[in-house]
């Protein structure tokens, strides 16, 4: 097996990290079969150039994560069962990067969503759908009050779905909800123009599903969530050209010819 060394001048917590999601990745993409035995630890920590320590720590969230069992005095095998593994989001390291895959897998799930809303939604889910359009009206609220009634709106919308499997996919990702849609917000708060216009595009989330359009409804969903992660993918490029010249501090400055 080729040493997959993981460079240690990062903290310990994230080391664990990065290690847990190494081993996740050997055990998911089946290098070691269902119910095969790990190398053991000492192994295991030479071959990724760690602490013992820190494979200690990889395993055991590992272990809570279902994918590995531990044995007595015989080590750590890869575990059988994988129907009752408990699902958990693996997302890139670099946080921008993160954002933007959730903002991904969000257009797949509240498109369809959205449909089913506009088929199923009953008298107390838009009157809930009401209310979270009231506190995200433009400058009626602050921002953090703005920001909860957003993601609070999309989990008004999933329940409408009368899905419980939809439903609580979207609860599992509210704590990822909240750094997409308030990155997205943290960039629109500076114009207030586009604010509005952000309530505009839920308000017209709420009329298609209250109509009953589902067609409307999808199409809505996908404006609002296209529309995040377009300004998103934009703040990344401008990032990324601030930071390019930053490292080259010559291209800053005017020709003089």
């Amino acid at each position: 097996m080729p040493s997959r060394r993981i460079e240690q001048t990062l903290a310990p917590q994230s080391l664990a990290d990065r290690i847990t999601v190494a081993l996740r990745e050997t055990i998911v993409s089946g290098e070691y079969a269902l119910g095969e035995q790990l190398p053991a630890g000492k192994d295991l920590a030479q071959n990724y150039g760690v602490s013992i320590t820190v494979i200690r720590e990889a395993l055991s969230r590992l272990k809570a994560d279902g994918l590995v069992d531990s044995r007595q005095g015989k080590g750590v095998f890869v575990a059988k069962d994988t129907i009752d593994r408990p699902f958990r989001l693996t997302k890139s390291n670099e946080k921008a990067r993160a954002i933007l895959e959730v903002l991904e897998l969000r257009m797949g799930v509240e498109v369809q969503a959205a449909s089913l809303a506009a088929e199923r939604r009953r008298p107390g889910d838009l009157k809930k759908m009401e209310r979270c359009l009231k506190a995200m009206e433009p400058s009626r609220k602050s921002f953090d009050e703005a920001l909860s009634a957003d993601i609070e709106f999309h989990r008004a919308v999933a329940a409408a779905t009368q899905n419980p499997l939809i439903i609580g996919f979207v609860e599992f990702l509210q704590p990822h909800l909240y750094d997409a849609i308030a990155s997205a917000r943290a960039t629109s708060a500076k114009k207030a123009d586009t604010a509005a216009a952000a309530y505009e595009e839920h308000l017209e989330i709420y009329n298609a599903i209250a109509a009953g359009d589902k067609r409307r409804a999808r199409i809505a969903v996908r404006s609002v969530l296209e529309g995040t992660l377009r300004r998103m993918q934009n703040s990344l490029q401008a990032q990324g050209r601030k930071e390019s010249g930053k490292a080259n501090p010559a291209a800053e400055k005017p020709s003089l010819r």
